[in-house]
């Protein structure tokens, strides 16, 4: 799961000025399945992780990409390697918004619930801001603010005695993880922000995934050595389902989208993703859903909805 929004900024609203078109509801149909299935992969991703570690997971799940990606690079028509010049900070953005953000988020998933995790990955939008005033000296406008105080209301809320369990180390690390991989995710967003991309919006994706790779697998075969992988038939269908649908699929979609759409708008209809993953754990996975869960799932949800409107 790569960043969403940060990733084809640029090069979506360019073309969305270019084709000059409304989107039709075919575009909002694949929109929603999009929200679906990233939805449904954060519990889909906490069955993988019985079966093979949060490292090797994430490894496994980007060389898959890889392959999809260079699969569909003669029906996108998008070559392989990123302008000169521009090669290395795109692997940097992907190492962080993608390598970074799959790794960690992997990492806390196995001491938290998937809603839950998905919603602390979700709060990156609040963390841009600070990044970008601080990096990119952009300035805060007072709808950016009030998106960022509740955003952050509802971490606080999610964080309350009656949600998590100060006494357990497992718990605290757990959500510490999440709160860093939407850091990572963040902190990628922001640098890509940087500077206009020459280099095509796919071409962006695969570089990035594939810097990605290159770290994540020797890191997962040093540190997960004596964590044996069951390849089991679940985690099989977890990890083609992750590199067909949840990443070639739903990203054809998301840049289907992207051109007769600006990505901001685009962006608030995927704010619904933590929110779906949320539901969907529930019914599945017994999570519970108390009322200051649901409070702080609004105020994060508002928060998150307020930024991408104020952009």
């Amino acid at each position: 799961m790569m960043d969403e929004t940060a990733g084809g900024r640029r090069n979506g609203t360019a073309r969305q000025t270019a084709a000059g078109t409304e989107p039709g509801p075919t575009i909002y149909l694949q929109l929603a399945g999009v929200v679906l299935f990233w939805g449904a992969n954060w519990p889909l991703m906490k069955l993988a992780l019985i079966d093979i570690g949060p490292l090797a997971f994430c490894a496994v799940r980007l060389v898959g990409t890889i392959v999809s990606l260079a699969l569909l690079a003669p029906l996108l028509r998008f070559p392989l390697l990123p302008h000169r010049g521009e090669r290395l900070m795109i692997a940097v953005v992907g190492l962080l918004q993608v390598g970074g953000m799959m790794g960690l988020s992997n990492i806390g998933l196995q001491f938290v619930s998937p809603g839950r995790a998905s919603v602390l990955a979700y709060t990156m939008q609040m963390w841009t801001l600070p990044l970008g005033l601080l990096l990119l000296g952009e300035r805060i406008s007072k709808r950016q603010a009030a998106a960022a105080l509740l955003t952050f209301a509802g971490v606080v809320v999610f964080f309350n005695p009656a949600l998590v369990n100060w006494n357990d180390v497992n718990a605290l690390i757990g959500n510490g993880f999440l709160i860093g991989c939407a850091i990572s995710w963040a902190l990628g967003a922001t640098l890509y922000r940087r500077r206009l991309w020459r280099t095509p919006f796919w071409t962006q994706i695969f570089w990035q995934v594939a810097a990605s790779a290159a770290v994540m697998a020797p890191l997962a075969l040093f540190a997960e050595t004596a964590r044996p992988i069951n390849w089991s038939g679940s985690l099989l269908t977890v990890i083609a389902y992750n590199c067909l649908i949840a990443t070639g699929l739903c990203y054809w979609w998301w840049s289907k989208a992207l051109s007769v759409m600006p990505a901001s708008q685009a962006g608030q209809i995927v704010c619904l993703v933590p929110v779906t993953a949320l539901l969907l754990s529930a019914v599945f996975d017994n999570e519970r859903l108390s009322l200051s869960v649901l409070l702080s799932v609004a105020l994060i949800g508002g928060g998150i909805a307020l930024s991408a409107r104020a952009r």
